[in-house]
């Protein structure tokens, strides 16, 4: 008896040292984040930011106090540029991302034990598609399908479970198929149904009506994920409330990139939270330290650190007050672009006002040759007439069937290539065989011995007109080949048709993705 009281003291003793990240408003904040630049699709082209938008979601959320896992393959440069991160990551594959949501797991079970509500974010940005109506979210070795996500949930139970996903046709994580492929609303995602589940999840996710990558120089990141986190910074706050609703949220995302003009470059994003809450984050707690933007000084802005790396986006509307999470990263830049001049922001002091900060001309100028399309992002300002004019309006689950923009970059089907590839092999091996049949002939028929009998010159043309009717086949078989490995290969890819219409409760705002 006294080693098994022994043994449960502990145990108690080890799970109260365990700490658990705790945001404002009593909730524990927790974040599994995932981003795959090279899909298990591997003929799907290679991203170039969902890396880099993966670590810094993780500085982001570490900075907001939660505990975080991050899943992802950083190269040499997002390693430098974000070493925390590096140094946490883990590549993002199954075998990892179960020992991840075993962490998890135990972190929220200290958490309730403690009797504290939890907030859980799962943030995924990479290759997205579906199959058989059932999204998926791409791994480097599996396609990690809304089954499989829901699994996840389920695992973890946290009160409140937030989805992000950057990743093009992950409005299928929220949907499914009914009958003969007819569209049918579900609540919450694909095969979860009408369970207790789904009332703790809130969704923001991304899709596209291109199959191009929406990922921009100017950001070096994915330009839904950019979006997102300035508004987690705390410019999508409209209100002044210290808590990002998910009104502001997709307010916040629609106003950004409502001043361009094609919509190549615009994609939906549907924004649905959690029933009996509207709110996706609360920053109260982490504003102690805060960058403030008085309404005198509105304009449009960015933040960036030492380094390059871009932190947020804003373009604050007349009378409109922003205050941004301070990282405690050292000195940072705040660029106010319509005048081209920047503040140096100092990190010593943790409540920084820009009206006490001395403007000076740039250190450089803008980095690349930004695409006009996303130099339009945050063209026009935000402020809490738009927040509160913007709504989440019930809308009719439709087709995704409605004809949509084609792209000269859609995605050739997986059968295709590998067909392809195998015509021009079964091309190659007929000509092959056909020039050694027609060699064959050729030798039989200048090669006859003398005093042949009448016999043998018929046994011999007879076996010259097989191998030359033989190779006249195998050639004919070897142009069909060229002709259906050019069919396959070089005819244009298939197009895209994008998902039309919400389903409820969910508002549709459009913004360029990553697929």
């Amino acid at each position: 008896m006294k080693s098994r009281l022994r043994i449960a003291v502990t145990v108690w003793l080890a799970l109260c040292a365990t700490p658990v990240a705790r945001a404002s408003g009593g909730d524990a904040l927790f974040a599994l984040i995932i981003g795959v630049n090279r899909s298990v699709d591997r003929s799907l082209p290679v991203l170039r930011y969902a890396a880099d938008d993966a670590a810094r979601f993780f500085d982001l959320f570490r900075l907001l106090g939660a505990r975080t896992y991050l899943l992802s393959d950083l190269d040499a440069n997002t390693r430098r540029l974000h070493p925390q991160a590096a140094a946490e990551a883990q590549l993002p594959r199954s075998a990892h991302l179960d020992l991840a949501v075993s962490s998890l797991a135990r972190d929220l079970g200290v958490a309730r034990m403690r009797g504290l509500r939890s907030a859980l974010f799962v943030v995924c940005a990479g290759h997205g598609g579906k199959r058989n109506g059932q999204g998926h979210i791409g791994l480097q070795d599996e396609r990690l399908t809304a089954g499989r996500v829901e699994s996840i949930i389920a695992k973890l139970g946290a009160d409140r479970t937030h989805l992000i996903v950057d990743a093009c046709k992950s409005e299928f994580l929220a949907r499914a198929r009914g009958p003969g492929g007819q569209r049918r609303p579900v609540e919450g995602f694909s095969g979860i149904g009408h369970s207790k589940l789904v009332e703790s999840v809130g969704l923001l996710l991304l899709t596209s009506p291109t199959r191009e990558t929406h990922e921009w120089e100017g950001f070096q990141a994915g330009v839904f994920s950019h979006i997102v986190r300035s508004g987690l910074y705390g410019a999508a706050d409209a209100d002044g409330d210290g808590r990002v609703s998910y009104q502001e949220i997709a307010a916040f995302v629609h106003r950004a990139n409502a001043a361009i003009p094609n919509e190549r470059f615009r994609s939906s994003v549907y924004a649905r939270p959690p029933p009996g809450s509207t709110l996706l984050l609360d920053l109260r707690r982490t504003l102690r330290r805060a960058i403030n933007v008085e309404p005198a000084h509105h304009g449009r802005y960015l933040l960036e650190d030492t380094r390059g790396v871009r932190l947020a986006d804003f373009h604050s509307g007349s009378g409109q007050r922003v205050r941004l999470v301070h990282p405690a990263s050292g000195l940072l830049y705040l660029r106010r672009l319509t005048e081209d001049i920047e503040y140096a922001v100092p990190s010593a002091v943790d409540v920084v006002s820009l009206a006490t900060l001395a403007p000076t001309t740039l250190r450089t100028a803008v980095r690349g040759a930004a695409h006009h399309a996303f130099s339009l992002l945050f063209a026009l300002p935000f402020d809490s007439s738009i927040a509160a004019g913007f709504s989440l309006p019930t809308l009719a689950d439709v087709s995704s069937d409605e004809p949509g923009i084609i792209s000269s970059r859609s995605h050739r089907p997986d059968w295709r290539r590998i067909a392809g590839w195998s015509a021009i092999g079964i091309g190659v091996a007929s000509l092959a065989t056909g020039a050694t049949l027609s060699l064959w002939a050729l030798s039989l028929h200048n090669h006859s011995p003398p005093g042949e009998s009448q016999r043998d010159i018929i046994q011999r043309n007879g076996a010259i007109s097989r191998r030359n009717t033989g190779a006249i086949v195998l050639y004919s078989l070897a142009g069909a080949s060229a002709v259906g490995a050019a069919f396959l290969l070089l005819w244009p890819k298939a197009p895209v048709t994008p998902a039309a219409g919400v389903g409820p409760r969910e508002a549709s705002v459009t913004l360029g993705g990553r697929f």
